[in-house]
């Protein structure tokens, strides 16, 4: 029998691969399996994205020279004119003490309570279980959220809960000895319990400890007439410096109407009105999305290519105190319905929809679009519609040969 040569046994590989692939390469044409998505209803919005500068009537609080400073207020407090805003000491060590008194006597009234809740009242142990579970489940949603002031509360609440228990079901604990122990440490710190003096502010505000030395980039009486040269100018020295302020104690926001401004395209506001009410997400906070008016810019004079929008905001707290520079989502119009890959779309007769797998058979459901993207269309949710697509359809994404009536198996 005559052999094969090498090269022989080479060809013969080659077509057998080439012959392979081929078939490969039927088989995923003529067999596509059936894909679906759940019909579930989505919210898009139509949006700008843009970076924004946040002006605010804010002033800086001087840090007094020569002596240690203590905030007497929290972030997000509101302070009355000629109010206290932090302490003065003389030293570290005296403020380290003072801090050290006052941590002593919260211990003190906490456990002073406790004992006189012990002589009056004893809890059931279920209704204590039951308020610990309660307290820890917060606890947990304060260290998610983390802020301390939360986080200490919630903390005390279950300690507080756990020494109720103790002491309802018998187990000794000695709150005497502990409320003594703490009188006798508060008496080493008693000098200490008074600060050397005050820092006072002269207006009625809401208080932060963040500084950046941007405070006046855009001064607060002329935000509404900023300019798009003034906004892109300070927008650039912003990026480039981050600056942080060392020098004040914090500063003190005088007015709850703030300022979103910002540049952007006369196209990209050509949906928007001067005067209308849209909502702005906080692209770096999932969950903070905030309520401005659109004061000016929305309505370009014509010719113009930049505008600077500028909007309004009234709701002030600790962290809004301490934005600056933010990326942001200026939210114009909101769609909810079935978010569809357009790869989904097909037409029956002069119909628009999509194919539905409804107990292994086909069926053809009528949509209307409300938006659309270059990958997938919004279509409205229709439920007294009974051709149009109903919640939680298993619509068919991926499939061939569709057609309405037939039957998968």
């Amino acid at each position: 029998m005559k052999r094969l040569k090498i090269n022989d046994y080479l060809m013969v590989a080659a077509i057998v691969l080439i012959l392979a692939y081929i078939a490969a390469q039927v088989y995923s044409v003529t067999h596509i399996d059936l894909k679906t998505q759940t019909a579930e209803i989505t919210t898009i919005y139509e949006k700008i994205e843009t970076k924004a500068l946040i002006v605010r009537d804010e002033h800086r609080i001087a840090n007094p020279e020569g002596v240690v400073c203590v905030p007497a207020i929290a972030d997000g407090d509101k302070v009355k004119a000629d109010g206290n805003v932090a302490l003065t000491f003389s030293s570290a060590e005296a403020a380290a003490g003072y801090a050290k008194y006052n941590d002593i006597q919260s211990e003190l009234r906490y456990y002073e309570n406790l004992q006189s809740q012990a002589q009056t009242h004893k809890a059931g142990i279920e209704a204590l279980n039951a308020e610990i579970l309660t307290d820890v489940d917060e606890y947990i949603r304060a260290l998610e959220t983390g802020e301390q002031k939360g986080i200490d509360e919630k903390g005390n609440k279950i300690n507080d809960c756990l020494l109720r228990r103790q002491m309802t079901i018998g187990e000794e604990v000695d709150l005497l000895s502990i409320i003594s122990e703490l009188n006798k440490q508060a008496q080493e710190y008693t000098s200490m319990s008074t600060p050397g003096g005050f820092v006072k502010t002269e207006d009625s505000g809401v208080f932060s400890s963040y500084t950046d030395g941007y405070e006046d980039i855009i001064k607060y009486d002329d935000a509404e007439k900023a300019t798009v040269e003034q906004l892109e100018s300070a927008i650039d020295t912003v990026s480039k410096e981050k600056g942080k302020d060392t020098n004040s104690l914090g500063k003190l926001v005088t007015s709850y109407a703030w300022y979103f401004e910002c540049v952007l395209s006369a196209d990209d506001v050509k949906n928007l009105k001067d005067g209308q009410r849209v909502n702005i997400s906080l692209k770096n906070s999932d969950d903070t999305v905030l309520l401005g008016e659109i004061i000016s810019g929305a309505e370009p004079e014509d010719g113009a290519e930049k505008t600077a929008l500028i909007i309004k905001c009234n709701i002030l707290d600790s962290r809004v105190a301490a934005l600056r520079l933010e990326d942001i989502e200026i939210r114009v119009k909101k769609y909810e319905g079935f978010k569809i890959p357009t790869s989904a779309l097909h037409k029956n007769g002069d119909k628009k929809g999509v194919y539905a797998l409804i107990s292994s058979q086909v069926h053809f459901r009528e949509i209307e679009v409300i938006y659309s993207a270059d990958d997938y269309v919004i279509a409205k949710f229709e439920e007294d519609n009974p051709d149009g697509i109903r919640l939680y359809d298993q619509i068919i994404i991926q499939g061939k040969e569709l057609e309405d009536g037939k039957v998968y198996t």
